[in-house]
């Protein structure tokens, strides 16, 4: 009889423990909102054609302007958009595109269309449909690699997640949409390439465009 009650106490301890919960990182900073924050952008765009490669290249400025809540009861950011062709210019406004963030996922409105840039929590394993909120038809996005160093030009990221939004290669084809974020600071690089090339390779385009965004002030 003393052994079940000594049993007793025991489980009646045991059971008033606190259960200890292990707190799942979502890494939401890979695309921090922070009012007037700027960063520039060097854009080069290139079109292939019969008439052979035409390249034409600017500066982008965006500026987190203001916020508000949405319908949603989300937080919704103004980004404007800036640009010029040549340092010694002011800059003029090219667009504004709108950002919206919660625990879960960032939207971001682009031209009037959103994509669904990143989800929460972050992992190695992630993928989503970046048009889940367009009209675009299944996009699926995949995060190609995760919390690695990135260099780009002179700038070195130490946490970095690449996102691949579309890719395809064959003799004919080469297709690559990818965008990568620092931990902290956002988007860092982006290039999205649509190209009909010969016999697979990428360096014989027939036709085609391709944009890169690389950040160089921040």
């Amino acid at each position: 009889m003393k052994n079940n009650i000594f049993f007793l106490i025991v489980i009646f301890h045991l059971s008033c423990d606190p259960i200890q919960y292990t707190e799942i990182k979502s890494y939401n900073e890979y695309f921090p909102l922070e009012l007037q924050k700027e960063k520039q952008f060097f854009v080069t765009n290139i079109i292939h054609s019969s008439l052979g490669k035409d390249t034409s290249s600017y500066y982008l400025k965006e500026v987190i302007s203001e916020y508000h809540l949405d319908l949603q009861g989300d937080t919704s950011y103004r980004i404007e958009r800036y640009w010029r062709t040549d340092t010694t210019q002011n800059f003029n406004i090219k667009d504004v595109w709108v950002a919206n963030k919660n625990a879960s996922s960032v939207q971001q409105i682009e031209e009037n269309t959103t994509f669904t840039k990143l989800i929460f929590p972050i992992n190695a394993n992630t993928f989503w449909n970046g048009n889940a909120f367009n009209n675009l038809g299944y996009k699926e996005y995949i995060v190609e690699s995760l919390h690695t160093s990135f260099t780009l030009n002179d700038l070195t990221f130490d946490s970095c997640v690449t996102i691949n939004q579309n890719y395809k290669s064959n003799l004919l084809e080469y297709e690559n949409s990818e965008e990568v974020y620092a931990l902290g600071l956002g988007l860092v690089y982006k290039e999205d390439k649509v190209l009909q090339i010969v016999n697979g390779d990428v360096n014989d385009v027939l036709h085609g465009n391709e944009y890169i965004q690389e950040l160089i002030d921040y």
